[in-house]
């Protein structure tokens, strides 16, 4: 996690731990909220699948992350020129695609320059291989894109559908997109018709944009939304005006961990908010942020998060990969 100071934060929490004898600090805070909502104590999100081990974002990352047990699985939602939406984070494809072999010249457009059948094209997962050769898997250079739908199958392939913590991400650039959001989870099972979640803690939308979560508000009221909070923001316009515009938007926040300090969590827990920080990788992280009293993470590592949150017990990944399945879907 960038910015996290391991040395400051461990020093803080060592003088913590001194100052309280060790006592847990506010840690099930959260806990009437979450069980109100029917989401998962304290809840592991899988950021973009299980992405430490997997290209981010593609099918094997998700399988990954439902299999070692992950609560939620959490996308970025963006759409195509031609109105498919899917699930990728960056503004551009450079980082993760081959687009600059494939579409030379065309490596800086925007995701909404490109029609699905454009994307389909894409290698999404030999980055991974060059960027992390100790990680690197022969089947992630066959991965792709993956649209929405193709997530979703994914989500209700287990004996319970997964969990899905969706991201409208850079939404300005998509106008209407909570509306297509919503109307594709209602045909597949996740909505009722009138916008109330069919299985209540399955669902959760969230955004850095305040008039993103106004828009689901309108269209799918009774879905949890949390507020995402950036440094940006909270030096712009201070972390308590924040939490109060995150309670008129929603359910709660996801500050970047750096602003995950018992003494900020509390406040949010006063005004009735939870608390889902990103993103946390590392053991210490994740151990030092639940005894702070968060209510849950974004990891890429949710294969760590799992067992040390007390969700499930760990598992072997090396023996998961045979039963995983293709690189991707079928097309």
């Amino acid at each position: 996690m960038t910015r996290w100071g391991s040395r400051v934060l461990v020093s803080i929490g060592a003088l913590l731990a001194i100052a309280t004898g060790g006592v847990t600090l506010h840690r099930d805070d959260g806990a009437p909220l979450a069980r109100k909502l029917g989401l998962p104590f304290p809840t592991v999100m899988a950021h973009r699948g299980a992405s430490f081990l997997a290209p981010e974002e593609t099918a094997l990352s998700y399988r990954l992350a439902q299999a070692v047990g992950a609560d939620f699985l959490e996308a970025d939602i963006q759409r195509t020129q031609d109105g498919v939406l899917i699930a990728l984070h960056d503004d551009t494809l450079e980082r993760t695609t081959d687009v600059a072999r494939v579409f030379p010249g065309r490596q800086k457009q925007p995701v909404s320059a490109f029609t699905w059948e454009e994307l389909a094209q894409l290698d999404a997962g030999s980055w991974f291989n060059a960027t992390f050769p100790d990680r690197a898997r022969p089947e992630f250079a066959r991965a792709k894109i993956l649209r929405l739908d193709e997530l979703l199958d994914i989500a209700l392939s287990g004996p319970s559908p997964s969990g899905l913590y969706l991201e409208t991400k850079s939404p300005e650039r998509f106008p209407g997109i909570e509306a297509d959001l919503v109307k594709l989870l209602a045909r597949r099972g996740y909505l009722t018709d009138a916008g109330a979640p069919t299985r209540p803690g399955t669902l959760v939308f969230q955004s850095f944009s305040a008039e993103s979560l106004r828009n689901f508000q309108t269209v799918a009221a009774l879905v949890p939304r949390i507020y995402l909070l950036d440094e940006a923001m909270v030096r712009a316009q201070g972390y308590d005006t924040l939490v109060t515009a995150a309670k008129a938007l929603g359910s709660g926040i996801g500050p970047v961990g750096y602003y995950a300090y018992p003494w900020h969590t509390l406040r949010a827990h006063r005004a009735g908010l939870l608390v889902h920080p990103y993103t946390l990788n590392r053991r210490w992280q994740l151990r030092l942020a639940r005894w702070f009293g968060v209510d849950g993470v974004f990891t890429d590592r949710c294969e760590l998060a799992v067992p040390m949150f007390g969700r499930r017990a760990a598992v072997d990944v090396d023996s998961l990969w045979p039963q995983l399945g293709s690189p991707g879907p079928a097309r």
